[in-house]
C-alpha cells in the first residue's frame, strides 16, 4: 500500500514539474492556442487521472466501486473543467502579484498548469466519497459543488456536449488591451433574461471580478472579460470559454510586467468609461 501511495506521490511531482516546465515555454513565446489548449487538457486529464488512481488505491477495496469510479471521475472532469479553469487563473494573478511584490520572476502558466491539475485531481479524489458511505460533510459540501458546477458548466442547452473546450484554435479576433471600467456581473442578479442557475454564474463572476489583484496580466485579462461580457451578457458558457482565451491571448504581451508603469503595452480606457481631460 504504501509502495503504491509512493509511486503516485512521485507521479504526482514529476507531472507537476512537466507542467510547470510547459508553462514556463508558454510564457516566454508569443501566445499560440492550440499550444496553450493542448496544455490545458493535458494538465485538466492528468489531474483527474491521477486523482482517481490515488482514490482507487486508499479508498475502494470492492470491484464495483472501482468500476463506477471511471465513469464518475469522467462526469466530474466534465463539469468541473470551466469553474477549475477560472479558479486556476485566479490562482495564478495572485501568484503573479505575489511574485512582483517579492521581486521574485513572474511565472503565469506553469502556476495556472499546475492549479489546473492539482484541482482536478482533488475533485476527482473527493469525489470518490460518492462511493463509500456517507458522512456529514459529504452530504452538505459535495451536492453543494456539483450544483454550482452544473450550474457554471451548463448555462444553456447548447453546452450539453461531451467537450467542454472545443477551441483549438482561435478564430475570434484578440481584444487588444483595455483598462477596468466596473463589474458587469454583480449588476445584472436583477436583471431580466437569466434563469435561476444562470444568475449562480453571475454570482461567481462577480466575486471573481472584485478579488483580482491589480497585477498587470491579471488585471488585462479581467478588464478584456469585462468589455466581452457587457458584448454578450447571456451568453452561454461556451462562450464564456472562448472569452476567456481571448482574453488571455489580449494579455499575453504583459506577461512578465511588475507594473503598468515598467510596461510597454498600451492599455486602452475601457469602452463606456469616462474619458480624463488632456
Amino acid at each position: 500500500m504504501r509502495a503504491r501511495q509512493a509511486a503516485i506521490a512521485l507521479f504526482g511531482l514529476g507531472f507537476s514539474a512537466f507542467l510547470f516546465r510547459e508553462g514556463l515555454a508558454l510564457d516566454r513565446a508569443p501566445y499560440e492556442q492550440s499550444a496553450l489548449w493542448r496544455a490545458i487538457q493535458v494538465a485538466s486529464l492528468g489531474g483527474a487521472a491521477l486523482g482517481t488512481l490515488a482514490a482507487a488505491s486508499l479508498w475502494l477495496k470492492r470491484g464495483w466501486q472501482r468500476v463506477l469510479l471511471l465513469p464518475l471521475a469522467v462526469f466530474i472532469w466534465r463539469i468541473a473543467y470551466f469553474p477549475l479553469m477560472v479558479f486556476s487563473g485566479h490562482v495564478a494573478s495572485i501568484g503573479e502579484w505575489l511574485q512582483a511584490l517579492l521581486g521574485l520572476p513572474i511565472w503565469i502558466y506553469g502556476v495556472f498548469l499546475c492549479a489546473i491539475a492539482t484541482l482536478h485531481g482533488l475533485a476527482a479524489f473527493a469525489s470518490a466519497q460518492l462511493l463509500r458511505p456517507w458522512r456529514p460533510l459529504v452530504l452538505v459540501a459535495l451536492p453543494l459543488f456539483l450544483g454550482v458546477a452544473c450550474a457554471v458548466s451548463f448555462s444553456k442547452g447548447e453546452d450539453l456536449r461531451w467537450s467542454p473546450d472545443r477551441f483549438q484554435s482561435l478564430e475570434a479576433p484578440v481584444p487588444a488591451p483595455v483598462a477596468p471600467h466596473q463589474n458587469p456581473y454583480l449588476p445584472r442578479l436583477l436583471a431580466p433574461g437569466y434563469a435561476s442557475h444562470q444568475r449562480v454564474m453571475l454570482v461567481a463572476a462577480g466575486l471573481t471580478y472584485e478579488t483580482i489583484p491589480p497585477s498587470p496580466w491579471a488585471r488585462t485579462v479581467m478588464s478584456v472579460l469585462e468589455a466581452l461580457f457587457r458584448e454578450t451578457p447571456h451568453g452561454s458558457t461556451a462562450d464564456r470559454v472562448l472569452e476567456h482565451y481571448r482574453a488571455y491571448a489580449s494579455a499575453h504581451p504583459l506577461i512578465g510586467c511588475r507594473s503598468f508603469d515598467t510596461c510597454p503595452v498600451i492599455v486602452a480606457p475601457a469602452p463606456g468609461a469616462p474619458q480624463e481631460a488632456p
